[in-house]
């Protein structure tokens, strides 16, 4: 009946990725720059240098005891120097900083890199060090969870890289700056500023031949487009993945950023419910995917979302066998809740399609035993998808009292944690005028009214 097509159309999928499409780490970035603000060499003696660069050496060791200590004994011999010796200390400073700050002393990292700020300002001014040692003081106070704070640090970095000649030091400070700046004020829902900063980032000129530039700059179109689906302006959002695939097929599709672009355009397509053009994203990514990473646990994503695209066209035994790819590399990996409902969910709609309803019945009610063990909106979005599968087998054995609470249920759950206008409300818009009708009210029903303003508001249609 066409209402178990509306059904099969309503598809739990994750918002969060695994840990393989990190694409940039700050830490290391944070010692690369830390490494180039060298001292000027008007200020160098042999003995700071040597204790300087041993200091160095034992940070990228990973000797953080030895390397701190080491980074003082170059601090006391920079303090005891006379006047005009201020970049000096600063660097001392900034380097036992983020050492500080490797040992996970981040309060102490955050007082080394405060002075070595406040010296470089004084005596450097407007120069590539002071832009650096503000950039690593953002991470320190990011990591500390003061984002107000990190918002400032960050700001004084790209303003003073502003002002410096365009050369490719003075770039990979904007570049870092604007990154660290779009995604911190993302995480604070302040999307108009996190999407300016976003915005001149991507409008900086790129190396394609550069793989981390190319890398971190589709991370800021990746951060952008998400920022504007945020606020429902799925045209941007559009336009910025097609950005960053562009700048992806100039650079070589060989690079491990093209999975994250593909899956965040296949979750712009369901939300569009353009369920076919996001099957083929899914189809591309697990291409890229088996040649570079065949065990990846974000193929298992992948596969699944395969699975139940070839489920809702009646394929029954491919559907059947991604599920069980999926589910075998799930079960590789350490154990995750979320995704342990996910391949349940899937596995439950299978069932249901092939009406094999008491097993359904019993998958369902494994999935959402662990979806209601999460806190967070991916797990609320599960949940309305497992609520409404159960709705549809008891709607369709006519047992309407007892479907309507959980498809209520599940459309709060869905508007809880996706707002009201998301495509993804349509099935359950649907189900519950369908679940109007059968009980025999006379009338539109006011699901049905919102369906079609949503439909229109989509430009679907009325």
């Amino acid at each position: 009946m066409a209402m178990c097509k509306r059904i099969a159309r309503f598809m739990s999928r994750p918002t969060r990725l695994p840990s393989w499409t990190v694409l940039v780490s700050l830490v290391p970035l944070a010692l690369l720059i830390s490494v180039a603000a060298s001292p000027p060499l008007l200020a160098q003696t042999a003995q700071w240098q040597g204790l300087y660069d041993k200091a160095l050496r034992q940070q990228n060791e990973q000797a953080y005891e030895p390397a701190e200590q080491t980074a003082r004994q170059a601090l006391e011999l920079a303090e005891q120097q006379r006047q005009g010796q201020r970049p000096y200390m600063a660097s001392s400073l900034n380097l036992l900083g983020l050492i500080q700050q490797a040992r996970g002393h981040k309060a102490e990292a955050e007082q080394s890199l405060l002075k070595a700020l406040e010296l470089n300002q004084i005596s450097l001014g407007t120069h590539a060090n002071t832009a650096s040692v503000a950039w690593n003081l953002g991470n320190v106070q990011k990591a500390m969870q003061q984002p107000r704070k990190a918002v400032q640090s960050y700001r004084r970095a790209l303003e003073v890289a502003q002002a410096l000649p365009a050369d490719a030091v003075s770039l990979a400070l904007r570049e870092k700056a604007l990154q660290a700046l779009g995604d911190l004020l993302a995480s604070l829902d302040e999307h108009d500023q996190a999407q300016a900063y976003l915005q001149q980032l991507s409008a900086l000129p790129v190396d394609a031949a550069a793989q981390a530039d190319v890398a971190t700059r589709v991370q800021a179109l990746l951060a952008l487009a998400h920022s504007q689906e945020q606020q429902g302006r799925l045209q941007p959002a559009q336009q910025a993945l097609d950005q960053a695939m562009a700048l992806l097929q100039r650079a070589g599709d060989g690079s491990r950023s093209l999975v994250p672009v593909l899956l965040a355009r296949a979750r712009l397509h369901h939300r569009e419910g353009d369920d076919a053009q996001a099957a083929a994203q899914y189809e591309r990514a697990r291409e890229v995917l088996m040649q570079q990473d065949p065990q990846a646990l974000v193929l298992a994503q992948v596969l699944n979302e395969l699975g139940l695209w070839r489920a809702q066209n009646k394929d029954y035994a491919q559907a059947h066998a991604l599920f069980e790819q999926a589910q075998a590399i799930a079960d590789r990996h350490a154990p995750d809740v979320l995704w342990q409902a996910h391949l349940l969910a899937s596995r439950a709609r299978m069932a249901e399609a092939l009406r094999h309803e008491e097993q359904a019945q019993t998958l369902y009610a494994q999935s959402l035993a662990l979806y209601r063990q999460q806190e967070n909106p991916e797990a609320r979005v599960g949940e309305a998808g497992v609520l409404n599968g159960l709705a549809g087998l008891a709607y369709r054995k006519r047992r309407f009292q007892e479907a309507q609470p959980m498809f209520i249920e599940a459309l709060g759950l869905m508007e809880q944690a996706l707002g009201g206008s998301d495509a993804r409300l349509l099935p359950l818009l649907d189900n519950l005028a369908a679940l109007h009708r059968s009980l025999g009210r006379p009338g539109e029903s006011e699901h049905a009214r919102r369906a079609a303003a949503l439909r229109r508001e989509l430009g679907q249609g009325g």
